[in-house]
């Protein structure tokens, strides 16, 4: 009777530690571009021409049984879709592993038949993969909708799940691993130029006083994107239009069969004491700033309007043209109630005229084209002025 209970004990531990160690793991990733074109996609199938997701399936124990689920969602407020709602969801028919597999988003569709493993010699394995659930067909012609007019998918959010269950048979499956990723998908909104400079005929008015500017722009959303910027002197007489003087000989970069320098993923960049042609005082410089951003169709470049200055000689800026541009500046920066309370009649700064010399920030001398930045951000509400002290 005791060997029998034995017995009992040590089969039902074997079955455990079988069903234990038959485990279906998931090695791989989900991959993310900043645009996903729908030509790429079959929203009704699944099926792609472009990786989404690549994982590898394994198990320390063969043969073991599994089964693999997929969901990909959709929120999306700009559409009307403020819950969660399935896209597609597609679910496999339980099958035996013999040896790893590679699973790819390419090869895992409603109309998918067979699987090929690693196994040496590759077994063809025979699968069945239902759909489950799709988009329902008001929702979906909203999205196609959408899609139709910009050639990609709408902005929203964006959730992928992939979940395996594995066992000894096809009957004791349970969940073994899962993974998920979401992306947000924004509309690029391109390269907007901040600073310094601005139109062509605006440059008595876009004056730069030192000969290594700092050059400030927003990218908008770029995730994973490549920025590169270029600077040119335009030569009046010479050059016809800021197009023409950008593609021309560059100061930066110096390598003349270079036509930008590459950068990190930044929004502002100071001109380089090495590495460039230096900038001369009286010339008027053009700039530029292209982004690189990853999409389904691969990488896809977004240019920048061109932006000009004049570089001024910093023992000159006492000009009218200096002075009027920085009291404008203050003006915006301050508002009129509390420009005209310092600066207006009767008031403690009443006649000041900046002469862009001895201009301290925290005891700190800089130049104005700092100065002109910090006035910038204040008019943008990027930065608050506490208080404000006159001292004779």
């Amino acid at each position: 009777m005791v060997n029998k209970i034995c017995r009992t004990i040590i089969i039902s531990l074997v079955l455990f530690w079988s069903n234990i160690s038959a485990q279906v793991k998931l090695e791989g990733q989900f991959f993310e571009y900043a645009t996903y074109y729908i030509s790429n996609i079959d929203v009704q199938t699944g099926e792609s021409d472009v990786p989404f997701f690549r994982y590898r399936i394994y198990s320390d124990t063969y043969p073991v049984y599994t089964k693999v689920w997929f969901r990909a969602s959709l929120l999306s407020p700009s559409l009307g879709i403020d819950s969660r709602t399935s896209l597609i969801e597609l679910e496999t028919s339980p099958f035996q592993l013999k040896a790893d597999i590679v699973l790819d988003n390419r090869n895992f569709t409603s109309g998918t038949t067979s699987f090929l493993d690693e196994g040496n010699p590759p077994n063809i394995i025979s699968v069945n993969i239902q759909m489950k659930e799709s988009i329902n067909p008001s929702e979906f012609e909203s999205l196609i909708s959408a899609v139709m007019t910009t050639g990609q998918l709408a902005d929203g959010e964006y959730r992928f799940e992939l979940k395996l269950f594995s066992g000894t048979s096809e009957f004791d499956l349970s969940l073994s691993d899962q993974d998920s990723k979401t992306i947000i998908v924004e509309s690029p909104s391109g390269v907007n130029l901040e600073s310094p400079g601005g139109e062509l005929a605006d440059t008595s008015f876009n004056m730069v006083y030192t000969a290594y500017p700092i050059f400030n722009w927003n990218k908008g959303f770029c995730r994973n994107c490549v920025t590169y910027i270029r600077v040119a002197e335009l030569k009046t007489g010479y050059h016809s239009s800021t197009e023409e003087a950008i593609r021309d000989e560059r100061t930066l970069p110096f390598n003349q069969s270079e036509l930008w320098l590459k950068l990190d993923d930044v929004s502002t960049f100071q001109y380089p004491i090495s590495g460039a042609r230096p900038l001369e005082y009286g010339k008027i410089y053009v700039w530029q700033v292209k982004t690189q951003i990853p999409t389904t169709g691969g990488m896809e470049d977004q240019v920048s309007p061109i932006y000009a200055f004049k570089l001024a000689n910093p023992s000159q800026s006492a000009s009218p043209i200096a002075e009027s541009t920085v009291i404008l500046q203050l003006r915006q920066a301050l508002g009129d109630d509390q420009f005209n309370a310092l600066f207006g009649p009767d008031s403690p700064l009443e006649g000041f005229k900046p002469t862009g010399n001895n201009i301290s920030l925290n005891k700190i001398e800089i130049d104005q084209t700092t100065l002109q930045e910090i006035l910038k951000r204040l008019a943008k509400k990027e930065i608050n002025v506490k208080s404000v002290e006159v001292e004779n």
